[in-house]
C-alpha cells in the first residue's frame, strides 16, 4: 500500500478544468515608470482640478456666493438655466441702480436731457438770502415769460404782489410767514378776500406743480393786478 502511494506521488499531476475554460499562461513582465514622467506632464495644460478662476469680477463672485447660499439654506440645487436667468436679472438690477444714481447726480435739467426731454432755463432767486424790497421782480417776470416758464412767472407775480403790499405797510414781510399770516394782517375785507383768491391760485400752480399755459397765465396776471389796484 505504501509503495502504491509513493508511485502515485511521483507521477506528474495534470489539472483538468471540467468547465473547459482556457487560461492565459503567458509570462507577465513588470514595467517601471520613467523617473522624468512627472516632470513631463506637470504643465498647466495637464491640471484638471476645478479651481475658482481669477477672471470672475466682483459681481460674478458676489452672485455665485448668493446662489450657493440660497442652495445651502433651502437645500436644493438650481439648474444651469435658472442660474443663467438669475444672472441676467442680477445684472439688470445693477444696471438700473447705476442709471438711477446717474440721473439723481445729474439733476433735473441734465436728467431730462438724458431721456431726450428739454428743460427750459429759468431765472431764479433765493428769497431767504435777499430782502424782498431789494429784488427786481419785473425783470424776473419778463425773463420767465420770454422763456415760456409761466409757472415760475406766477411765483414772481405773487412775490411782487407781496412786495407791493409790504411797501404800503399793509403787511409786514418775512420769508418765514405763511399766506395765512399775511391774510390776518390785512385789514380791508375786499383786499383780504382777493388776497385769499390769488393765494389759492398761487398755491395751486406752484406747490401743486401743475403746468400752466399762456392763456391761463394771463388770466392769473389779471387777478394779481386787481389786487394791486385795490391795495393802492
Amino acid at each position: 500500500m505504501e509503495t502504491l502511494i509513493q508511485e502515485i506521488e511521483q507521477q506528474p499531476v495534470e489539472i483538468v478544468d471540467t468547465l473547459g475554460r482556457n487560461y492565459d499562461t503567458r509570462d507577465l513582465s513588470v514595467r517601471k515608470i520613467d523617473q522624468d514622467l512627472k516632470e513631463e506632464y506637470s504643465g498647466g495644460e495637464f491640471n484638471y482640478e476645478r479651481t475658482q478662476t481669477s477672471s470672475q469680477n466682483l459681481f460674478s463672485r458676489l452672485l455665485s456666493w448668493l446662489i450657493e447660499g440660497i442652495q445651502d439654506i433651502f437645500g436644493f440645487t438650481l439648474s444651469p438655466l435658472t442660474i443663467k436667468i438669475l444672472t441676467y436679472v442680477f445684472y439688470f438690477l445693477i444696471g438700473a441702480v447705476v442709471i438711477f444714481m446717474i440721473v439723481k447726480l445729474l439733476g433735473n435739467e441734465n436728467a431730462s436731457k438724458l431721456f431726450g426731454r428739454t428743460t427750459r432755463k429759468t431765472s431764479s432767486v433765493v428769497i431767504e438770502e435777499t430782502h424782498i424790497e431789494e429784488i427786481d421782480f419785473t425783470d424776473l417776470i419778463q425773463n420767465n415769460e420770454r422763456e415760456g416758464n409761466y409757472r415760475n412767472a406766477v411765483r414772481y407775480q405773487y412775490l411782487a404782489m407781496l412786495k407791493s403790499l409790504s411797501a404800503q405797510n399793509l403787511i409786514e414781510w418775512d420769508f418765514q410767514k405763511t399766506n395765512t399770516d399775511y391774510y390776518k394782517e390785512l385789514k380791508n375785507l375786499e383786499t383780504k378776500e382777493h388776497f385769499k383768491k390769488v393765494s389759492y391760485l398761487y398755491d395751486h400752480v406752484w406747490y401743486g406743480e401743475f403746468p400752466i399755459e399762456e392763456e391761463s397765465y394771463r388770466e392769473a396776471v389779471a387777478e394779481f393786478q386787481i389786487l394791486k389796484n385795490r391795495a393802492a
